[in-house]
């Protein structure tokens, strides 16, 4: 048990490193605390793809209609 405790506090560090990084990229806050949830539709996804390598993606479907996401 002592090791997947310390697996998912590493998770965690992970987690809330990567999220910092996206958020210092892209100079905009994740939505929720959940990780998966806030780049789950995409947009901050194509935002940080855009701020890397700028116009890659041309157009960002920033709707909040479940289809949206795919």
């Amino acid at each position: 048990m002592e090791g997947l405790e310390e697996a998912e506090a590493n998770c965690s560090v992970a987690f809330a490193e990567a999220q910092r990084w996206v958020e210092a990229v892209t100079e905009k806050n994740f939505e929720t605390k959940d990780f998966r949830a806030s780049l789950e539709n995409g947009v901050l996804l194509c935002d940080l793809i855009n701020k890397l390598k700028p116009g890659v993606i041309k157009k960002i479907n920033r709707l909040s209609t479940p289809i949206a996401g795919l």
